[in-house]
This record gives C-alpha cells, sequence and structure tokens, in this order.
C-alpha cells in the first residue's frame, strides 16, 4: 500500500495557523513493500511515530522531496500519511474529521495537516476545514534558502500579546484575502497578502526571506508569504510571470516552479 501526500504552505500572508495551501511535492509512504527504492524510516521519523500511534505495524518506506526545516510542511505530511496508512490498514477507509484532529494535535496547528489532507488551499479554525479553490492560472513559485528553521524555536520567539488594532487589522486583511482567493481577485490578494503577527519577528533573522518576498510582489506575484516558519517563501504567482519571479530570487538559494495541488490524499 502506498500512501501520496502533498506538501504545504501555511500562514498565508495574515492566515497566521489557518490558512495553507497543498503543493504537488509529493510525500509517499509504502507500508511492507516499497513501491519504488525508497528509505526504510526508523522509529523517530514523525511518519512512523504517527503510525504506530495509531497503531498501525510493519515496515514502513519514504520518498519525497519535501525538504525538512524548509517551511514546506514536511512534518505535516509525514504525519498526516502515518496517521492515513494505519487507519487503512486497520479499518479500510479514512476517517477525515478523525485524521485532522490527530494530526492536528500531533503537529500543534492545523494549517499544514488541513492542507495536505484535504488539497487545494483550506482555512481552518481548529476541527473545522472549508476548502478553496485556487485561482485559475496560478501556480506557485517558492524559494529555498541553504538555511534551515526549527519551528519550535521560532514559534517560541512570537509576540505573546498584541494590540486590538492589531488584531482587527489582521482579522481585516484574513477576511480580504480569503474573500479575494474565493472570487480569484488577484489584485485585492496582493494588497490584503501582509502580515504583523509573524513574519516582522522571523523575517528580522532572515533577511533574504525578506529580500525575495518584495522581489517576487515586484516581479509580478499575486501574492507572497514567509512560509510556515520559513526560512522558505512562496509566492501565487500567474503562469506568465512564473520565469520572472523565479529568476528574480536571491542567489543565496534556489527557486522551484510548483503547481497547486488540487487533491489532498491518495492510494494506491
Amino acid at each position: 500500500m502506498r500512501v501520496t501526500v502533498p506538501a504545504s504552505s501555511a500562514n498565508i500572508g495574515p492566515g497566521f495557523d489557518c490558512l495553507g495551501v497543498a503543493i504537488d511535492l509529493p510525500f509517499h509512504l509504502d507500508v511492507g513493500e516499497p513501491q519504488n527504492p525508497s528509505a526504510e524510516l526508523d522509529h523517530r521519523h514523525p511518519a512512523t511515530t504517527a503510525f504506530r500511534d495509531a497503531g498501525g505495524s510493519g515496515p514502513l518506506f519514504a520518498e519525497t522531496r519535501i525538504p525538512p526545516g524548509k517551511g514546506l510542511g514536511f512534518s505535516g505530511a509525514a504525519r498526516v500519511a502515518g496517521l492515513a496508512a494505519a487507519s487503512l490498514q486497520q479499518s479500510g477507509a479514512i476517517q477525515y474529521p478523525k485524521l485532522l484532529i490527530e494530526a492536528g494535535t500531533l503537529e500543534g496547528h492545523y494549517d499544514n495537516v488541513a492542507a495536505s489532507i484535504y488539497g487545494s488551499i483550506t482555512a481552518t479554525n481548529n476541527h473545522s476545514v472549508v476548502r478553496l479553490p485556487c485561482p485559475a492560472d496560478l501556480s506557485i513559485v517558492i524559494w529555498v534558502p541553504d538555511s534551515k528553521t526549527s519551528t519550535n524555536v521560532s514559534r517560541n520567539r512570537l509576540p505573546t500579546s498584541i494590540s486590538f488594532d492589531a488584531a482587527v487589522n489582521a482579522v481585516g486583511r484574513s477576511s480580504v484575502l480569503v474573500a479575494a482567493i474565493a472570487t480569484g481577485d488577484l489584485d485585492a490578494m496582493r494588497a490584503a497578502c501582509r502580515d504583523d503577527l509573524h513574519q516582522p519577528t522571523r523575517l528580522a533573522d532572515a533577511p533574504e526571506s525578506a529580500k525575495a518576498i518584495t522581489s517576487a510582489l515586484e516581479h509580478g506575484a499575486a501574492a507572497a508569504w514567509l512560509s510556515g516558519s520559513g526560512p522558505t517563501v512562496a509566492a501565487f504567482v500567474e503562469r506568465d510571470f512564473t520565469q520572472a519571479v523565479s529568476m528574480s530570487f536571491p542567489e543565496s538559494g534556489h527557486s522551484k516552479i510548483l503547481e497547486v495541488a488540487p487533491y489532498g490524499i491518495s492510494v494506491s
């Protein structure tokens, strides 16, 4: 059995811990025997711990191009795959609401795992999730620097409180961004995809990522943001501008032109 789960980019603009998008960078998890040459996972891998904790048995093998520690939902995709594989092994079916709760609990937040489970763009509030189709003709362009980021360390540096005005602005931008995505209003997406909750703190430690966001917007991106806790930057880009955006990024990393994954978990 092979369970395939897409990568994800979370914290889209003002959507801190609630907006995510699935990316066609797959995590393949094989139970029993690998379908293709792939590495057997040890007991510490997040897919293994999720699989075992959910009652799964047997050796696990993984094949993926999702880089760990880069803000592209590696651990979230691995945990979703492990939990889904255990559910299929035990009952022959995936209970999606239960899977969302279990994966979100393990991950500590729901935006990454919701996108990996359901695909496309997702808005979450703990156990609730709404799936949005991606506006037509948008690709995802990512810039991946050579450095890594620890999500836990990065999260612990965030402010513990914000002003009332900052909260209102965050809610407003997030609301406009979701409405803009739903209606395909790219100008509104660009205007609303700004954040004051987590990006200023994180970008202060990642100046090249800040440059990448600015560069993407200057070269035609419809929206650009720090992917997860970083240091990767992701952008929604119309296909006519993907090459220009990709080539504009700092030389201290590499870029990829990818697509939004329209579906989440698949089984073969």
